[in-house]
């Protein structure tokens, strides 16, 4: 019913436990607080300590909002549980001594304390838990809360009577302090709540009264609703104080004694919350019944008859009559109607226009409330402060009135300057939004007058918000419109209830024998009513269409009559004509039959044609078949890009396993196929955020940067990156430990090449994690500092470390500074073991190669075993070097079958390339390539990328490597010999302008440009090269750009080298 998943529970729990005591906590401190300020103080000073209260309020709030920036949300939360725990305390101990201000000083506290308390929590219930997870899960939260409200409520008078009234503050104090503890278990056992949840930009939100004003001035001019907002926030806040002024009134002369208070406001609020968590978890959205200006009508209304009640009856009756229908009326149909407005806004619109009103507005309001109540107490009765309240709420009725009048002027206005923020709409929402008739009229005036893509959009839209009759507007602009395009969206857009009307228009349509329309025709007459079109349908059948086309009208009156066509479906289905068996894969995907499943898995296992695949993949979607993961996973990979995206889109992410899968597609050539990957992870069943974000150290940049972006629209909460954190911090100590190992074992090139590999990617697994972070950094400044922690220059490496050490907190920083601050591996090392005591130790020779076999990262592997061949190192158990010897990439592959000693038979032919005679290993490729300037700083990754895509060539003495003038696309690294470097084209005038050998390069130059060569290479002796072509690099450029930055370094330096010899040549 609740959709709650496994993983969700025990974080739900522990935040329902949380909201549970905020709530509770706040009912004992209402009940005793008020009950005592009026029966100890007297309610006569009420007007001047909600005056002071409200002075109070604006000062309260701007310190919390300091504090807020500067501490994490768990860690503050924690300190004001236990503050307010200790100063109530102090106050009970107080009390014995009769000092009465301690009551309006509890009255006060009371409200600032409730409302900071639920401030900070739904900041952290908003941090630990996304958008997709809020909507499902704050309900239940808020449900725990109002549990709670109704326990602590029916708890007052019985506690009160057990142990005496002013113990209260006690069972309020051990509350508090029971919900501190709750917050720092929750800390314990969810450590992300520890994580710096603030922003440097949050720093500077907080603005004045007038800043706030400046800003939405503009807009107060140019928007008659946003005038109309803020009349109706200033007049409701005038109100509210009043009419809470006056039910304190009205129940403390109502109930003469303490005890008999306390009780009423026990069980009263007992019984209102009760009837608020019945609305909240079954009513639903009361004011999806109205239109919006109408539902706007009801809280103001209901204020009038609330102030005439006080007026002609103040009582008890009176004000429960006042706290519950105001209270029932603002939480179902007012706040979500008053949302639902101000959403209409674009997202830039919001951010002005609700801090003015929330902030601003409100204060002003209240202050003013206040105001009168403070000068009416010497007056007149509260009774007559009705008279007061009423010009402002009909002010606010006056408001809502005007808005209905021009709420269709204001909509057009709005939709003619863009500046409705749709997709913050639901469908229910958009509904309300355009149920005025005089809106929907001009709409559908302006439908009928379109054409061509405009009047699709209009249609779109009076779709969306439910329209009266808009099947009839359809038809009538179907046979109006002359883009077929447009016509076919027109027909997608008829709803299900379009019935008979249509089918004439369908017979009309039909005739103009267009194929793409006529499909259009039966699959709309199909989701509408099969049995309304099956004479529309036959007539298909009977024609003479092609059979692709009347297949999809057998498949709709195959749910009519299935002894008729089931057997046709199931002859063309098993029919050796592609064409009769393409029918039958259209029609059962049509209708959908389970009864089909079988034999569309028979011809998806036996069938290779891709245009019959695809068929047949589209009608397993269709008939939703599970159990297809197996057949389809080879095909993820398939080179045609229509054919990975069919499969994708039946594929489902089940498991770990499938979620890795369309993880590696958001690498994909085609961007639309991106996009499906990236919806299908976002909308599965199965959600693993942080495999996610453990992804992020594929090697794979496209991947990496998508999954960045899903990271962002997913709004990926702390406790998965805190973890992803941690597991990269232990993998950057593992590896540091792992390199100096290897190091250890002896100084040859091969160990420092491995362990130059394993230090850079630390780097890499380092820089990862802090663009991790800089994605949950709404101010953008962890990537500011990103640049500087990994800059070469030590001051701003140094500055930017300190500002990270500010931003994160402790608990992220420990596990990165020693990583960030330590160049000394030793020093690494140890606070690795400090960190992760079990995961980062000494190893033995032989440990430390089968922890290096683990990876997943295949140039570590393809080292670590060509170390092991050299050093002779056997492991203990052969069975990760048979896993090995089955790997994907080819070059781990053979590796690991030369150490087993084997040479299979069942090589690839890549492989058996690799293996020829004489082949040059991948690891002296590295390092050759190495050896080349416009290549020497690359990274041993990089290098190896390289590497995989040269060839070596054996060129005999006296032969031509390429001729001067000849175009070229292939760089030279000479592995064995001499080569001369000639220049004229003739014998006689040929002249060698150099000598290059065994160790050098040459025809870089071909890699980044078409021009023709300069020069002529000629071998000297039988020489052996190591060749790179340009088509090769492109591809390798595109997964690692920053190989060409580097080349494009080099070839800069090599510019002005050369610019400066030829200025010291003229000078």
């Amino acid at each position: 019913m609740f959709n709650i998943y496994d993983e969700e529970i025990d974080l739900l729990l522990w935040t329902v436990a949380l909201l549970f005591l905020v709530r509770s906590s706040g009912i004992f401190l209402n009940n005793y607080a008020e009950t005592a300020f009026l029966k100890r103080y007297g309610v006569e000073y009420m007007p001047l300590v909600n005056m002071v209260n409200a002075v109070l309020t604006f000062f309260v709030m701007g310190a919390m909002t300091g504090f807020m920036t500067r501490l994490p949300g768990a860690r503050l939360m924690a300190r004001l549980f236990n503050f307010c725990g200790l100063s109530v305390a102090g106050i009970w101990a107080v009390i014995p001594f009769g000092i009465d201000l301690v009551y309006p000083a509890l009255f006060m506290l009371k409200s600032q304390y409730e409302v900071l308390l639920a401030l900070l929590f739904w900041n952290l219930a908003n941090d630990l838990f996304n958008t997709r997870q809020s909507k499902r899960l704050f309900p239940l939260i808020t449900a725990g809360g109002v549990i709670g409200q109704i326990l602590s409520s029916f708890a007052t008078p019985v506690v009160a009577r057990w142990l005496n009234l002013d113990n209260l503050l006690l069972v309020y104090m051990g509350t508090v302090l029971i919900g501190a503890w709750v917050v720092h278990a929750m800390g314990r056992r969810f450590p992300t709540l520890l994580f710096q949840q603030t922003t440097a930009s949050e720093k500077h939100t907080h603005r004045s009264l007038i800043e706030e004003f400046k800003t939405v001035l503009p807009l107060l001019k140019s928007s008659v609703l946003v005038k109309i907002l803020v009349v109706v926030a200033f007049m409701a806040n005038v109100v509210i104080p009043i009419m809470n002024y006056q039910f304190n009134y009205a129940v403390n002369e109502q109930f003469a004694t303490e005890a008999s208070l306390i009780e009423f406001f026990g069980y009263f609020r007992g019984v209102l919350n009760i009837v608020s968590l019945v609305i909240l978890l079954f009513m639903g959205k009361l004011y999806d019944r109205f239109g919006l200006p109408v539902a706007l009508m009801f809280h103001p209304f209901n204020y009038l008859l609330v102030f005439f009640a006080f007026l002609f009856r103040f009582d008890a009756v009176a004000a429960m009559y006042a706290r519950m229908s105001a209270n029932i009326i603002r939480t179902t149909i007012n706040i979500p109607a008053m949302a639902v407005v101000t959403g209409l806004f674009p997202e830039s619109y919001r951010a002005m226009i609700r801090p003015f009103l929330r902030g601003t507005v409100v204060r002003i309001g209240l202050f003013l409330g206040s105001g009168f109540i403070l000068l009416s107490s010497d007056l007149f009765h509260p009774r007559y402060l009705s008279l007061v309240a009423m010009p402002f709420v009909l002010a606010w009725v006056v408001a809502i009135y005007i808005l209905k009048r021009q709420y269709a002027g204001i909509l057009l206005g709005l939709v003619s300057d863009n500046r409705i923020d749709f997709r913050s709409l639901d469908a229910s929402e958009l509904s309300q939004v355009f149920r005025d008739k005089q809106i929907q009229e001009n709409f559908v005036q302006r439908f009928h007058q379109a054409s061509g893509e405009n009047r699709l959009w209009h249609g779109r839209l009076l779709r969306s918000i439910s329209i009266p009759n808009f099947d009839t507007h359809l038809i009538a602009t179907l046979r109006e419109e002359q883009d077929m395009q447009t016509r076919i969206g027109l027909i997608e857009l008829l709803s299900n209830q379009a019935g008979p009307v249509a089918v004439e228009v369908f017979n009309e349509l039909i005739e103009t024998g267009e194929p793409d329309l006529a499909v259009a025709l039966i699959e709309a007459g199909h989701r509408i009513s099969p049995k309304t079109f099956a004479p529309f349908n036959r007539r298909i059948f009977e024609s003479s269409l092609p059979i692709e086309i009347k297949a999809r009208a057998v498949g709709s009156l195959y749910t009519l009559e299935q002894a008729r066509f089931g057997p046709l479906i199931e002859t063309w289905l098993v029919s050796e004509d592609a064409g009769t068996c393409s029918a039958g894969v259209i029609a059962a995907g049509v209708c959908r039959d389970m009864r089909f499943a079988e034999q569309l898995k028979t011809l998806l296992r036996s069938r290779d044609d891709d245009a019959m695949l695809l068929l047949i993949l589209n009608s397993l979607r269709s008939i939703h078949v599970s159990g297809l993961n197996p057949l389809l996973v080879h095909r993820l990979w398939d080179p045609d890009p229509r054919m990975r995206r069919a499969v994708l889109e039946v594929y489902l992410i089940e498991d770990e396993a499938s979620l890795k899968n369309v993880i590696a597609l958001l690498g994909d050539d085609s961007e639309d196929i991106v996009k499906v990957a990236r919806e299908k992870i976002k909308s599965a069943d199965y959600q693993n955020n942080l495999r996610l974000i453990k992804s992020l150290s594929l090697p794979q940049k496209k991947v990496r940067e998508s999954l960045f972006d899903l990271l962002k629209d997913m709004a990926i909460k702390d406790l998965d990156v805190y973890r992803f954190v941690q597991l990269q911090a232990r993998t950057c100590y593992q590896l540091t430990a792992q390199a100096k190992g290897i190091r250890q074992l002896s100084d040859e090139a091969l160990n420092e090449l491995l362990a130059l590999h394993l230090d850079e990617r630390v780097w890499f697994t380092l820089q990862t994690t802090i663009r991790v972070l800089a994605t949950q950094d709404r101010s953008g400044q962890m990537n500011q500092l990103a640049q500087g922690i990994f800059s070469t220059d030590q001051r701003q490496r140094a500055n930017s470390l300190e500002a990270m050490d500010d931003i994160l907190d402790k608990s992220i920083v420990r596990y990165l500074m020693p990583l960030l601050e330590h160049t000394d591996p030793a020093e690494r090392i140890a606070a690795g073991r400090r960190l992760f005591p079990d995961d980062v130790e000494e190893q033995s020779k032989l440990a430390l190669f089968e922890s290096l076999l683990k990876s997943r990262n295949w140039v570590t592997l393809a080292l670590t075993l060509t170390m092991m061949r050299k050093l002779k190192i056997s492991p203990k158990t052969a069975t990760r070097i048979e896993i090995l010897a089955g790997d994907s990439n080819p070059h781990v592959a053979l590796l690991a079958r030369q150490l087993m000693g084997k040479r299979s038979d069942h090589r690839s032919g890549e492989e058996n390339e690799m293996e020829t005679t004489g082949s040059i290993p991948l690891t002296d490729k590295i390092m050759h390539l190495k050896g080349i300037e416009i290549f020497a700083d690359l990274s041993v990754n990089e290098l190896a990328s390289l590497a995989t895509v040269t060839k070596e060539v054996t060129v005999d003495a006296g032969r031509q490597v390429f001729m001067e003038g000849e175009r070229g696309d292939t760089l030279y690294l000479v592995l064995e010999g001499d080569v001369a470097v000639i220049k004229g084209r003739k014998l006689e005038k040929e002249i060698e302008l150099d000598s290059i050998g065994a160790g050098d390069y040459f025809g870089e130059m071909a890699l980044f440009g078409d021009d023709r060569r300069s020069a002529t290479i000629r071998t000297k002796k039988k020489s052996r090269f190591l060749t790179l072509h340009k088509v090769e690099l492109q591809d390798i450029v595109r997964e690692y750009p920053q190989i060409a930055m580097h080349v494009c370094r080099i070839l800069s330096i090599r510019i002005r080298h050369l610019h400066s010899k030829i200025v010291d040549q003229i000078c």
